[in-house]
């Protein structure tokens, strides 16, 4: 699995117009190889905002950029509403259930989106498993997870929750290989999800 992830710095007067050109990606799920697409506004900053798209393959990817991206992004006008646009690949990245073990399910009912950026010395697979259990927040209804590599040494870590906007867990994450942590909550939009279809 291919992921994009999207941050973007949006002046406080273009939210809502950054918001309806988002909408126009709707047209993404007719895209052979698409599997979903969300995304949010941060909770303690209303300029920062992330969007993440799963792709089942680098070649499907590649293919909607040739083909479909940017007819989408330049008749949306999107360019127009934003300071800047951060994009970043994780190739290959893995889905990890929580409460539901299919991105659709957890895409369907998640309201929050915790982005969890490491830094680490080293990590295996066993490792990983341990720091995705270590970041969940017990008291809060954990949908599931995406782990996006993007480096030998750097990952993202994305929790999608339910209902209740989840407390920051990386105060509390302890792990040997962990050089630094920092964590970031989303509301997501609702207007913004994209599955397949």
């Amino acid at each position: 699995m291919l992921t994009k992830i999207i941050k973007g710095s949006i002046p406080a007067n273009k939210k809502s117009s950054f918001s309806y050109t988002q909408q126009h990606w709707a047209a993404l799920a007719h895209v052979d190889g698409f599997i979903g697409q969300l995304g949010g506004w941060n909770v303690e900053d209303e300029t920062d905002a992330c969007i993440i798209g799963l792709w089942d393959s680098e070649d499907s990817y590649q293919e909607f950029m040739k083909q479909t991206h940017d007819s989408i992004f330049y008749s949306s006008k999107q360019d127009q509403t934003y300071t800047t646009l951060d994009v970043s690949i994780s190739n290959p990245s893995r889905f990890i259930g929580g409460r539901y073990n299919y991105y659709r399910s957890s895409a369907i009912e998640s309201r929050y989106l915790v982005k969890t950026e490491i830094e680490v010395d080293f990590y295996d697979q066993a490792d990983l498993d341990i720091m995705v259990q270590s970041l969940v927040n017990p008291s809060y209804r954990c949908l599931s997870h995406v782990v996006a590599p993007l480096s030998h040494n750097k990952m993202t870590i994305f929790t999608l929750y339910g209902s209740a906007c989840p407390t920051k867990t990386v105060d509390t994450f302890v792990h040997p290989n962990v050089l630094q942590a920092s964590q970031y909550i989303y509301q997501l939009e609702p207007n913004w999800h994209v599955l397949s279809s």
